[in-house]
């Protein structure tokens, strides 16, 4: 832009070395106006408490230099003055934190507010107040002073005594504790506490949810028999698979998912095999539609599988490719009618990947998939277990996540070592944490330094040398 000519004019670009000119210059003020600057300054400085770090603004129409200036004299000239006030109390931090650190209080008392439209550029300027007090106004309801409802979310401190809502609105507390989730004292009396408040913070937090591997609760190994077949017979002969464990009644479903966390490393498949058959219910939502991708019945199945590409299963073995889980099911219905409560089954979750070749480009690449699995008795006379549902959801490849080991605390569980070895020596508590202590805290190996030892060093609770008596 140097040199650049605008409107006849040529700007000249250079680097400044002053700081970022963010407030205004004195300079630029007219003398009436800089002399009532410095008398607003000066009333501020006035009621500025150092100690307490409290800016008060009570009772501001009664102020002997502000009515002198008549600012106070209208209601309109009163909000401007106010509005002249806040900023010229800004203007006096060259940062937010020590703004924050220098006034941690405000009183607005006695000032006649009947909403707080008047003050609201308090809570523009100041959002990080701990206190504030509001009392004796003229407040008759909270909606009063709605337009501060999101603001001041570190306040600690209210007061609102002497004002009609007291009265005119019995709730207006269960409304105050919403609005400012830190607040502890209300009109002088303790609302809540600093840890409840820390507490309920941390749990609207949301945090990640623990991955500790697979939770696999079978029954006579029916789940891992039943997924060391399956998976290899959908890679290999899925019309053996199907004549094995689906019947009349099976039903299937899949559902792509195009904006599930993909590896960017790997170029994705295209989607188009699947898509004309998913039945993800966020994008489907017309009842025809969902009802068109339910398919019922082993040949229905059959037929839509020979529509989908092949794929290829990592080996179960490879634990790191899957996460599984298979938990029983109660409940089902009874194949042979003879239970009116219904049978017991499993219901198998399983996270993994596969190879697949797309079927028009032959081009290969992987894909990520979630399969939920409901397996029940099977019809007699036929195989001895069935599959009643099979929901697979399909997203672009990424890696399965490493379960993440349990917490260990270590301090309690040398507590209970410590426990455990003077109840089977009948050591007292310290000399037990010296034997493990001694041995780097091998529980087996404590034992054996106990035996070793015990009539010279580590005597038991029936021992004279307990308590230093020799």
């Amino acid at each position: 832009m140097n040199d650049y000519s605008h409107a006849g004019a040529k700007l000249t670009i250079a680097e400044s070395q002053e700081p970022w000119p963010h407030k205004v210059a004195e300079y630029r003020l007219t003398r009436e106006a800089a002399d009532a600057k410095e008398k607003l300054k000066t009333v501020l400085f006035a009621r500025y408490n150092v100690e307490n770090r409290v800016l008060n603004l009570s009772s501001l129409g009664q102020d002997q230099n502000l009515v002198a200036m008549g600012l106070f004299e209208q209601r309109t000239t009163a909000e401007k003055a106010f509005k002249a006030l806040v900023i010229i109390a800004d203007e006096q931090f060259e940062t937010p934190q020590a703004k924050a650190d220098a006034i941690q209080g405000v009183s607005l008392a006695g000032n006649e507010l009947d909403n707080v439209a008047t003050v609201y550029d308090l809570a523009e300027n100041f959002p990080q107040l701990k206190m504030l007090d509001l009392s004796n106004n003229r407040f008759d309801h909270m909606r009063k002073l709605n337009r501060w409802r999101h603001k001041f979310r570190n306040l600690e401190n209210l007061v609102l005594s002497g004002n009609p809502l007291e009265t005119q609105d019995p709730n207006f507390h269960v409304e105050v504790l919403e609005w400012f989730p830190k607040l502890q004292i209300l009109n002088g009396l303790q609302v809540r506490t600093a840890e409840e408040i820390e507490a309920k913070a941390r749990a609207s937090r949301p945090t990640p949810i623990p991955q500790l591997g697979s939770d696999f609760r079978d029954v006579d190994a029916v789940g891992e028999n039943f997924l060391r077949v399956f998976f290899p017979l959908y890679d290999t002969d899925r019309g053996q698979l199907l004549s094995t464990f689906y019947d009349e009644e099976s039903r299937f479903t899949l559902c792509v998912v195009t904006h599930a966390p993909t590896d960017s490393t790997i170029a994705p498949l295209p989607w188009q095999p699947y898509l004309k058959f998913s039945r993800n219910m966020v994008r489907i939502q017309t009842t025809a539609a969902r009802s068109q991708r339910l398919f019922e019945g082993a040949p229905v199945i059959g037929d839509l599988w020979k529509n989908l590409p092949a794929t290829k299963h990592p080996d179960l073995t490879e634990h790191a490719k899957y996460i599984i889980d298979c938990h029983p099911l109660p409940g089902l219905i009874d194949p042979t009618g003879q239970s009116p409560s219904g049978v017991g089954g499993l219901i198998i979750t399983a996270h993994g990947e596969f190879d697949e070749v797309e079927p028009s480009t032959n081009k290969a690449g992987k894909r990520s998939f979630s399969r939920t699995i409901v397996l029940g008795p099977g019809r007699p006379g036929r195989h001895a277990i069935r599959v009643l549902s099979d929901m697979i959801s399909l997203r672009a490849w990424n890696p399965v996540p490493v379960p993440s080991p349990p917490v260990v605390d270590v301090q309690e569980q040398k507590k209970q070592m410590v426990i455990e070895v003077a109840k089977r020596t009948n050591m007292t508590l310290p000399y037990a944490e010296l034997c493990l202590a001694g041995v780097d805290w091998d529980f087996d190996k404590a034992l054996v330094a106990f035996e070793e030892k015990k009539v010279c060093e580590f005597p038991t609770t029936n021992s004279r040398s307990y308590g230093g008596h020799n």
